[in-house]
């Protein structure tokens, strides 16, 4: 075996080997400290400086984003992004590699949205480490030197709670990719949605549903005639809608007073994401009214980005 295929092998079943240690490690939005740690860990032992912000607090999260820099500090600079978070784990996490591809041995996820992207990026500091840091290869200019920033952020799953809050200022990139995309390999996100968060908090009349149902007033039969009403899923090629989460009630034998739900919108048009929006209000205000719900409702309506 040549050298240049050995390191290849070294390389391959590092990348392995790291991407199974951090999908290990759950961090669910607001509890990526360990993984943090374990990063950190692993640039500094190359050398490489890696500094955290205090973006933690706003982002709903137990440490801030990660930044580190490789290069010299000269020439131009190139931004690598990935988050450290992932969506709740359903069942503890045991990564097994199953005919070439890697699962979660036990029923939930696996954890690969975002760590396969972070784990990337941590073979490359290490490759870049063994070629040294800063060294002539291709890049902005032919020739040139072309330094490095990685980011890690928190809080992606919470809309981007961790990037949002990360200040920009700190970046001597002006380019950079993000890795997070479930596409073939090669394909690029080179504009973003607009999204929309829609909260309505429906307010109704608790009765003892064995004795005196008739003066209740349900807000869970408000909520779900609203929900009935959407129009969900895909709305239209650049547009979509869901209802992510419902909640409400006391007890079985109680009509329910109170019932939320949690609902987005995302398009490539603003109007339409705008219109879309206006449609669910009009259904939650529209079942609220019925006579067989006769509810009083909160809503909401954030601009997330």
């Amino acid at each position: 075996m040549s050298t240049a295929s050995a390191l290849d092998e070294l390389e391959r079943r590092y990348l392995h080997d790291i991407f199974a240690e951090l999908c290990a490690i759950e961090s669910p939005s607001g509890r990526e400290r360990a993984c943090a740690e374990r990063i950190a860990r692993e640039l500094e032992g190359l050398g490489i400086e890696v500094r955290e912000d205090d973006a933690g607090p706003a982002a709903g999260a137990d440490c801030g984003n990660l930044l580190a820099r490789i290069g010299v500090g000269e020439g131009p600079c190139i931004l690598l992004c990935a988050h450290m978070d992932t969506v709740p784990p359903q069942a503890p996490i045991a990564p097994v590699l199953r005919e070439g591809f890697w699962e979660n041995a036990n029923e939930g996820i696996l954890g690969a949205d975002n760590k396969v992207a972070v784990a990337v990026l941590l073979a490359l500091a290490r490759h870049l480490h063994r070629d040294g840091a800063g060294s002539s290869r291709r890049g902005a200019t032919a020739g040139g030197r072309m330094d490095i920033e990685l980011l890690f952020t928190v809080g992606e799953e919470r809309m981007l709670a961790g990037a949002r809050a990360f200040e920009r200022s700190r970046l001597r990139s002006q380019l950079g990719y993000v890795f997070d995309h479930a596409a073939p390999i090669g394909q690029l996100v080179v504009s973003s949605p607009t999204y929309h968060r829609v909260q309505a908090t429906f307010r109704g009349k608790a009765a003892h549903a064995g004795v005196r149902p008739q003066e209740g007033r349900s807000a869970i039969l408000a909520a779900a005639r609203a929900v009935a009403d959407m129009r969900l899923g895909r709305i239209d090629a650049h547009t979509t809608a869901n209802v992510g989460t419902i909640a409400g009630g006391s007890a079985i034998n109680v009509v329910p007073e109170r019932c939320a739900i949690v609902a987005e919108v995302r398009s490539q048009s603003e109007q339409q994401s705008e219109r879309v929006v206006s449609e669910m209000l009009d259904c939650v205000h529209e079942a609220a009214n019925l006579p067989e719900c006769e509810c009083d409702v909160d809503v909401t309506v954030e601009r997330m980005f």
